[in-house]
């Protein structure tokens, strides 16, 4: 207890000492363009002939800082891809000395680069740039059984490892020197996101009270491993997102939340740089730092556990034998390269409950399809959304939004349209998901069964007014929509104009159906409506009140045409091939007789035409005997024609019969044109291969 009590006091005086430090000032915005103007003269000397864009990347100056004496300045370089994306990472770094009044920038590896370095006040240089006097030889140990220092299923982009202190002057590269950052790596994504515990450890320190893009301090939090006394470094972390209960000695476990990244300190962009040294100390603006070690990542498939980018392991040397990368080595720089996903679970997954709707509910109910949920949840941090989940098909599938606003402190409450997410009726296996702030992911929670009626409203049907002729057919026809579940059938009522409906005095019609033919009688009224039942069986209710959707009303009796009386083979009309005849089906049940002289040998065709009032017929055809019935053919429905070929055996009168298709079926306006006509006979070949 002593020695730890002399530890915390040892590290009062050395925070209140790196208080008490100032930190460098950045130049104007006039000097940051002479010093600009200063580095391009120099890289152009370098490399003559090229412009500033150099192997894909382009540099541009991050931020500039003067000397107290005004006499020397350090520039941090960021970089730009071809892309246009800027860098998540440490920038380079370039020197410049005011010497006759004019600037002269150094790059890494010029002449008079070292007494550049030592005309700068130390604390001019992050601790990354700073002269390794302090450095211990790291221990040659591989250390294993870390992992990714996000939370597991997350996907982070690794911008960079090696690249640190690869020797590319033009672009002030090394940012950091090998020593310190061989075992580095630099995570990023599009946006902030939660850093975890590669590793078990305790709080050394922790500063979080930087100002987000801040270059003039940066956030951190150390861990120190007690089974090994190695430490964990995370830099460049977001302001106040450190949690206030990770006081130095707090004891971490792998996976637990420790703040959010950022772009404090010495960095480009917003990303994490994660390193693990065997030693740490603490530089002038207040952060820790040491000389990295080999560590080994649980959770990386390649090279051993070690994480390359695809332009690293193409571009420079090999080290420790990491030569793989994750992507397409041969298109190193594609945005799709480079992404690692962590197993590192969370030590502390959310939890939570659905409070509505509760075990055996029944929701929805057609009308309306909106089911209130509400969910008490919990976490460490907190919790940044909730969905509910439906198990279908031998698994659990997101339903409905996934809500990311809470109501009130640890509580959900949101509607899910069942309409819109599936054609549900009957019990539904529901459970509710969550996920932290780190992007630990539980589910299915507080799994139970609803009920539930008829998720979508019913179908919607209209029918079109009656279309009535001067015969005994009606022709109704209708429109019909659904709200997302598939139409099952329709039912059409009718019954005599001023009488009761009837169950009774209904038809059935197929989903496909858009119009009916109605068979009345004459001189009688018929009223008629409509309704559409969806694949589930939930009906449309009928119409309101009592009154139909459309009505017709048919005439009094027909009159015959001008062929009649043809109703006995002695009556029949004479029809020569090549040759046509109108007639109606009037009055009610009338045969119509037509005699046919065919010759043998010969191929007829044979068809009545429906000319209009719903004219539908059956025709017979007799030998010369009058009572042979030799074949018949049908019109398929109401104003259809009917059909058929004949090949004719022998020379004769032969006697065709015409009667409509349905008893009932009359009217001066329910004619046909029958046509007789020779017919010729091909036989196509049949080809194959």
């Amino acid at each position: 207890m002593g020695r730890f009590r002399y530890l915390i006091i040892i590290l009062a005086l050395i925070l209140l000492s790196a208080s008490a430090w100032q930190p460098p000032q950045p130049a104007s915005p006039e000097v940051k363009s002479t010093l600009w103007d200063a580095f391009t003269r120099r890289a152009t000397e370098l490399r003559p002939g090229e412009s500033l864009t150099f192997e894909l990347f382009t540099p541009e100056l991050d931020e500039a800082f003067l000397s107290p004496d005004g006499t020397a300045a350090v520039l941090w370089l960021a970089l730009r891809d071809d892309s246009g994306r800027r860098l998540a990472s440490e920038p380079g770094m370039v020197l410049a000395l005011l010497s006759g009044g004019e600037w002269q920038a150094f790059l890494p590896g010029d002449e008079g680069w070292e007494e550049a370095l030592a005309a700068l006040p130390l604390n001019m240089l992050p601790a990354e740039q700073r002269p390794s006097e302090r450095v211990e030889e790291p221990a040659l140990t591989v250390i294993t059984d870390y992992y990714l220092p996000y939370v597991a299923g997350t996907t982070r982009w690794l911008e960079g490892s090696i690249g640190h202190f690869q020797d590319i002057p033009w672009l002030g590269y090394p940012s950091c020197l090998e020593v310190y950052c061989r075992y580095a790596y630099d995570f990023t994504d599009d946006v902030h996101f939660p850093l975890v515990a590669s590793k078990g450890g305790t709080v050394v320190a922790s500063r979080d009270s930087c100002p987000d893009n801040g270059t003039s301090c940066t956030n951190f939090i150390v861990l120190r491993d007690p089974n090994n006394n190695t430490y964990q470094i995370y830099l460049h972390m977001a302001h106040g997102t450190i949690p206030d209960a990770l006081t130095p000695g707090t004891t971490v476990q792998r996976g637990q939340y420790l703040g959010d990244t950022d772009d404090t300190g010495y960095s480009t962009s917003q990303h994490v740089h994660f390193m693990v040294t065997n030693s740490v100390w603490l530089v002038d603006d207040g952060y820790y730092w040491g000389a990295s070690i080999d560590i080994r990542f649980a959770d990386v498939p390649i090279n051993n556990g070690i994480p390359r980018t695809c332009y690293e392991v193409t571009h420079f040397p090999i080290y420790d034998g990491a030569t793989q990368c994750l992507g397409n080595p041969n298109d190193p720089l594609n945005p799709n390269n480079d992404w690692f996903t962590s197993g590192n679970i969370g030590a502390f997954p959310p939890n939570g409950s659905l409070t509505r709707p509760v075990d055996g509910q029944v929701v929805a109910g057609g009308a309306n399809p909106l089911m209130d949920v509400t969910a008490s949840v919990s976490d460490d941090v907190h919790v940044d959304a909730a969905q509910l989940l439906a198990y279908l098909d031998g698994g659990w599938s997101f339903l409905g939004p996934k809500v990311s606003q809470p109501l009130s402190p640890g509580v959900f409450d949101w509607d899910v349209n069942l309409c819109q997410t599936g054609a549900f009726n009957g019990p539904l296996q529901i459970g509710l998901a969550v996920w932290d702030h780190e992007g630990n992911f539980r589910a299915p929670l507080s799994v139970r069964i609803i009920q539930v009626d008829h998720a979508c409203p019913p179908p919607e049907s209209q029918l079109e007014p009656a279309e009535s002729f001067d015969s005994t057919a009606v022709r109704l026809s209708w429109t019909a929509q659904t709200s997302g579940v598939p139409l099952g059938q329709f039912e059409l009522q009718w019954r005599e104009s001023l009488q009761p409906w009837s169950a009774a005095q209904s038809f059935t019609y197929t989903p496909e159906a858009r119009q009916a033919w109605f068979l009345g009688e004459f001189g009688k009224s018929y009223d008629f409506r409509l309704r559409a039942l969806d694949s589930n069986g939930q009906p449309e209710a009928w119409p309101a009140g009592e009154l139909p959707e459309t009505s017709a009303v048919l005439p009094a009796g027909c009159a015959p045409d001008s062929l009649e009386p043809d109703d006995s083979p002695g009556q029949a009309n004479l029809l020569a091939s090549g040759g046509s005849l109108n007639g109606n089906l009037c009055p009610a049940a009338n045969p119509d007789w037509f005699a046919l002289p065919l010759v043998e040998g010969e191929h007829y065709l044979v068809s009545a035409q429906s000319l209009g009032g719903g004219a539908a017929v059956r025709l017979s055809l007799y030998a010369p005997d009058e009572s042979t019935l030799l074949l018949s053919a049908e019109s398929p429905d109401f104003g259809e024609s009917a059909r058929f070929h004949f090949y004719a055996p022998s020379s004769g009168t032969y006697l065709l019969k015409l009667e409509p298709l349905v008893d009932g079926l009359a009217g001066s306006a329910a004619q046909y044109q029958l046509n007789l006509s020779s017919a010729a006979i091909t036989h196509l070949p049949l080809l194959f291969r």
